[in-house]
């Protein structure tokens, strides 16, 4: 019981007093910081779901902006070129194709993963899900009738979410505050299932979850495919948030940012990356500001500042701060 408490009162009411707080917000902020918000959480989820595979099964990957384009991607095609306008079914067939290109994506790529600690070497794993990327990038080039090559895809309008209900930037930052919500809630349901803690221990040791009776490369292939399907639920935000595409969205420039927001946020802590975006989307917003030809120096020193002086990652840093509070405050 005092396990459960102590639960409630580190996790529980921090995210509640959070949650309160994001729907409040945008009463007391400009409709810019409003915005700047609402990527802050689109980003977030994008970090969340590369930390599935990365943080709980232990599976880095360079390519996740894959899935993420892919969704973004898939939206933009559905409403500029077939005239899908329904959020709703634009949500759900980009997620419908982003699972069928990860699930063909993921054979080849855990091909060369290997099994065990030292059956293979990551580094081939790792430039497979980069070459995915790429070629993804290079398939929306060349296909320029369809995604508008080069050039991407633009004029992407609002979202339509049916019953004649009108959509405006206000109003999608809520959209995009429930979406994230019920994402968090069905991760966390994930990682804290049997199936997340299986892909934990593979984690840890995979040749001995493989002793124990489990399907360990069916287990990270999942994994993969989940993954991807969040990742792809942010790209659909992200479309219709910016409105606009280009290849670079499923470009190793993008993943880069999830990559970043796990290491800045921790592999070990579930709403690491979350937190990571605040600071990273803040950072982006003033460098554009003040240094826009100093971006990329500020987006590397930013990773070897992580790296140097929080190397498990602000998350972490984060919750043990606030233990040390609430037991200050027992005490």
């Amino acid at each position: 019981m005092r396990r459960e408490r102590r639960s409630l009162v580190e996790v529980g009411l921090p995210v509640l007093v959070i949650a309160v707080l994001v729907l409040v917000l945008p009463l007391f902020i400009p409709a810019f910081v409003s915005s700047l918000v609402t990527k802050m959480m689109i980003y977030g989820l994008f970090g969340m779901s590369l930390n599935i595979i990365w943080g709980y099964a232990g599976i880095p990957s360079f390519g996740h902006a894959a899935f993420f384009g892919a969704g973004a991607y898939a939206a933009g095609i559905l409403i500029l070129r077939v005239g899908v306008s329904n959020f709703w079914l634009n949500m759900l067939l980009a997620l419908v194709a982003t699972a069928i290109i990860a699930a063909i994506l993921g054979v080849p790529a855990f091909r060369v993963f290997g099994v065990g600690a030292g059956a293979a070497n990551p580094i081939y794993f790792l430039l497979a899900t980069i070459a995915f990327g790429e070629l993804l990038s290079r398939l929306a080039i060349a296909l320029r009738p369809v995604t508008g090559g080069s050039t991407g895809l633009s004029g992407i309008p609002e979202p339509d979410l049916g019953l004649g209900f009108e959509m405006t930037s206000g109003r999608y930052y809520y959209l995009v505050f429930v979406m994230l919500a019920v994402c968090i809630y069905i991760m966390y349901r994930i990682v804290n299932s049997h199936y997340g803690y299986a892909l934990r221990g593979i984690h840890d040791n995979e040749r001995r979850m493989q002793a124990l009776g489990y399907n360990t490369w069916l287990y990270k292939y999942t994994s993969w495919i989940v993954a991807a399907v969040f990742g792809g639920v942010a790209g659909v935000l992200f479309a219709y948030y910016g409105g606009t595409l280009v290849p670079n969205n499923l470009a190793m420039v993008t993943s880069d940012i999830a990559f970043l927001l796990v290491i800045m946020g921790s592999t070990t802590t579930f709403f690491g990356p979350l937190v990571a975006s605040v600071v990273y989307v803040g950072v982006e917003y003033l460098a554009s500001l003040y240094l826009p030809d100093r971006w990329p120096l500020i987006f590397g020193f930013m990773f070897v500042l992580t790296i140097m002086f929080m190397p498990d990652g602000l998350g972490v840093w984060i919750l043990r701060g606030w233990r040390r509070l609430i037991r200050g405050a027992a005490a």
